[in-house]
């Protein structure tokens, strides 16, 4: 069927609204268009200025080494072995079935006593006077043996809180607790030098960090000189004590005897009186800080005594076993000066092996060049019976 023509008036329409939708079409789109194109301009001009603002030479850029700094300060702190301050070796406390098992034993050592005095009496009333007597006189030997040992040991244990203490103290702009603290220190020393200085130097207006560098440049670096003779004194003796003698077993008594007078000596220099307890703790701490000692100064000390060793070796075995033993008491010797010290040494203070093994070279040297010549020999033989008996009548006196 064929469709009808439209009318000349419809059609006329449909094409004017054609032509009215046209533009307005093509005009939205244009304008469309041109918003989209000025907002991505826009939008990369502000990432440039952003850009350019983040790279500006005025703005200051962080360096590597100072974030990294940044990141490791934030980080916790890691133990460094090198940086480890001696301290004294804190033993373990005793479990409970230890501390009920020393009760128990306590408590049926009285009651055997108490048993045994009841039947003394039964028995004789004389009887029982001697028994009280003897026990009367050594429990008190006991007790002030015992509160001795305690007093003597509270001291050397105080040594690592005043360590604490005077680190704290060296860094504080307060004024009013060093005068304290120096005053619990000098307390245990003879008057000296650096005791007079000391209190000619403090004035009111010093703060407590310079009042504590004071004592330590004028008191302590006095102290410090009196150990190091000691020290230096033990560890030559010990050197040629070893280089003279033919045995080994002798050599290890020989170092046993006289590192433990040193020690007792050293301790003295700083104000502490050693007992058999506060001893054996120390020597335990001495021991344990020596095995956990810093990388950087175990290798320096090892490599300054092996050095050694090597070279005296290679002119006699005698006298690098000598400078061996020397140098092994000097190390002992500082490592006491460090843990009876009241302030801790700093790095540039800590006393080294190089002057001692110097010295201990010089001693066997000197020894050696006895030994080549009979009037030498006679004199060194005289010099070592003299020194047996000083230290056998040193020892009837104790």
């Amino acid at each position: 069927m064929r469709k009808d023509p439209l009318p000349h008036s419809t059609e006329s329409q449909i094409n004017e609204s054609e032509q009215s939708v046209a533009p307005i079409t093509t005009q939205a789109l244009k304008k469309q268009q041109v918003f989209d194109a000025e907002q991505v301009k826009l939008q990369s001009v502000t990432d440039e200025l952003k850009s350019a603002q983040m790279f500006a030479p005025q703005t200051p850029i962080k360096a590597i080494d100072d974030v990294v700094e940044e990141t490791l300060a934030a980080q916790p702190q890691v133990l460094d072995v090198t940086s480890i301050r001696p301290k004294l070796h804190q033993s373990r406390r005793w479990s409970w079935l230890a501390r009920l098992s020393l009760m128990a034993l306590i408590l049926l050592t009285l009651v055997q006593t108490g048993l045994g005095l009841r039947d003394a009496w039964v028995a004789s009333p004389w009887l029982f006077s001697f028994y009280g007597v003897v026990l009367g006189l050594v429990g008190s030997w006991a007790i002030v043996g015992a509160v001795s040992e305690y007093q003597k040991l509270k001291r050397l244990k105080q040594v690592a809180d005043t360590q604490d203490t005077g680190a704290r103290l060296a860094l504080s702009m307060q004024m009013g607790e060093a005068d304290s603290f120096i005053d619990n220190i000098v307390r245990h020393y003879p008057d000296s030098q650096g005791l007079q200085r000391l209190r000619h130097s403090l004035k009111d207006e010093h703060n407590d960090a310079e009042k504590v560098l004071l004592f330590e440049d004028l008191v302590l670096t006095e102290r410090d000189e009196l150990a190091k003779k000691v020290v230096r004194r033990y560890a030559a003796e010990s050197a040629v004590l070893l280089a003279a003698s033919p045995l080994a077993a002798l050599d290890m008594a020989i170092i046993l005897w006289r590192n433990q007078r040193m020690l007792r000596d050293v301790a003295a220099c700083y104000g502490i009186e050693l007992g058999y307890w506060s001893r054996i703790k120390l020597i335990r701490s001495i021991v344990i800080n020596i095995i956990y000692a810093g990388t950087s100064e175990l290798v320096t000390d090892l490599g300054t005594q092996l050095l050694s060793v090597e070279m005296t070796g290679k002119l006699s075995a005698r006298l690098a076993q000598g400078l061996g033993g020397g140098l092994l008491t000097a190390r002992l010797g500082y490592q006491a000066m460090a843990l009876c010290r009241p302030i801790g040494f700093r790095e540039e203070q800590r006393p080294k092996l190089s002057k001692v093994h110097q010295d201990l070279l010089i001693e066997l040297k000197q020894f050696a060049g006895k030994l080549l010549t009979k009037d030498g020999r006679d004199a060194l033989k005289s010099q070592l019976e003299a020194a047996e008996l000083k230290n056998s009548s040193t020892a009837k006196d104790k």
